[in-house]
């Protein structure tokens, strides 16, 4: 079925429902900062120090997204999660968020990631074909307030630093490091840079490796992975993830229950709705797909926390035999469990969650994936987004660093968080509140540290569960 089959080339990008007229302000920066430095009277640095425990039951809450997942896919979701605390970490972001709900916040918004932890920080292509380094995940970005962010950034720091044996004061020093380096970087931005230069900051590898971090050079893993990554492209995925089948088509490998064929029904449907999301691309974009048909579609599930979730490829066959892949990703509404509202002063329930993602990753990062767009199953009433799959996409493998080359690269992701954040106007209350001064850094990191013991509770509680076979509940089923 062609992909531009009854295309609109009306560019749906320009009526995104996602209100984000939270972060606009009708203010100077002057004045924004000092409504930040007012913000200390109110809540002071030490105010953010204490880790309040919250009552809840972890298995509850996992149960509470597991049950809008694919049961076949639970035992290796499980399984991935239960390879150390940082995987689980990782893998549970709505029990962290439930937590934060309940702290001392400063409550200043911005656009977040939701989900900022160490490993969630990766390389992907711009459309001129630069590898670019930046924040890489966002199904669970929003507009919420900006220490959300940098809280769940600390805490992966330090369960990370531990898997690598360093020490816990190391450890501190990182995280302290960490916090120290998104004050600067956000002073800078407001104190020294216009707002179209903080718009058009460069995160293109071949600058870091240009640059130096306190007079030391970069880790020799970001060559490698230079290397690397320049090959993960759609042809790449071809011959890794493809096969010619007894009729001689190029379609997809198997390798159940990870990567099955779609049926018959769920094909059209899902190339029905790529015409969807044919309309939320750029005109551009809309002419390179109409190039394009479909030759085979999977269900391919990756990650840890979104393990599970209805994610799919497509093999698309140009009119001149090249190849492009497609990820489709169910966006899953961020952030609720167990009946108990994630809720915020800014939280939305309008907006469709695949737009939800992709304005917020349009405006954290630097430069986004052209192909990005969404859809909506209006029959299951599941949102969707879509992407290039792989197309020079690679994390840092955080096992293979060293203590010197982990302490830049946590720095490197502090400074790539501030200038997401710095791309929303009222992010200069947030310059004006943490300034430059040591005592939030060292109260930030006191919150971490205490909070780490619930990640390492909630883990153990985790590992029980699955011995006692807790979480073999009734959920739903790949329909």
């Amino acid at each position: 079925m062609p992909i531009n089959q009854a295309l609109s080339l009306k560019n749906a990008s320009d009526n995104l429902r996602y209100d984000l007229s939270q972060i606009r302000i009708d203010k100077s920066i002057h004045e924004l900062v000092q409504m930040g430095k007012a913000n200390r009277d109110k809540t002071p640095f030490e105010k953010l120090a204490k880790f309040k425990p919250v009552n809840r039951d972890v298995v509850q809450g996992i149960q509470h997204v597991e049950h809008k997942l694919i049961s076949e896919l639970l035992p290796l979701r499980h399984k991935r999660l239960a390879v150390s605390a940082f995987s689980f970490f990782r893998g549970t972001d709505e029990l962290m968020a439930f937590d934060l709900s309940k702290q001392v916040s400063t409550n200043i918004p911005v656009v977040i990631s939701g989900d900022a932890h160490i490993g969630n920080f990766g390389f992907y292509a711009s459309p001129e074909r630069k590898l670019l380094f930046d924040l890489n995940d966002f199904d669970e970005s929003t507009i919420g307030s900006w220490d959300w962010d940098v809280r769940r950034l600390l805490v992966s720091i330090l369960l990370a630093g531990e898997q690598l044996g360093i020490d816990a004061n190391q450890n501190k020093e990182i995280m302290r490091a960490a916090v120290e380096t998104y004050q600067q970087i956000l002073c800078e931005c407001f104190d020294d840079h216009s707002a179209m230069e903080r718009y058009y900051f460069s995160t293109e590898v071949e600058n870091f490796l240009k640059s130096e971090a306190d007079d030391k050079p970069l880790p020799k893993l970001w060559r490698k992975i230079l290397s690397s990554a320049s090959q993960r492209d759609s042809e790449r995925v071809v011959k890794k993830f493809t096969t010619i089948d007894s009729h001689g088509h190029l379609v997809f490998k198997e390798n159940a229950p990870r990567t099955v064929h779609v049926s018959p029904k769920r094909f059209k449907e899902i190339s029905a709705h790529l015409v969807k999301y044919d309309q939320t691309v750029s005109p551009d974009v809309t002419v390179l797909l109409s190039q394009f048909h479909i030759s085979d579609i999977v269900r391919h599930s990756v990650g840890v926390g979104s393990f599970g979730t209805r994610c799919y490829l497509v093999l698309l066959t140009a009119i001149d035999g090249s190849h492009l892949v497609l990820q489709i990703k169910e966006a899953l509404q961020t952030r609720r469990f167990q009946g108990f509202d994630v809720t915020t002063p800014y939280s939305q329930n309008g907006p469709d969650n695949g737009e939800r993602i992709i304005t917020c990753q349009q405006v954290l990062q630097r430069t986004s994936d052209p192909l990005l767009g969404f859809y909506h199953n209006e029959d299951t009433n599941r949102s969707y987004y879509v992407r290039q799959f792989w197309d020079m996409k690679e994390s840092m493998n955080l096992s293979k660093m060293d203590q010197d080359d982990f302490e830049t690269y946590a720095k490197i992701c502090a400074l790539l968080l501030a200038r997401g954040h710095a791309q929303s106007p009222t992010a200069a209350i947030v310059r004006g509140y943490v300034g430059k001064k040591k005592k939030l850094a060292n109260s930030l990191v006191d919150w971490a540290v205490a909070y780490s013991q619930q990640v390492y509770e909630d883990y153990d509680r985790f590992l029980q569960a699955l011995d006692t076979d807790q979480l073999a509940k009734e959920v739903s089923h790949d329909s």
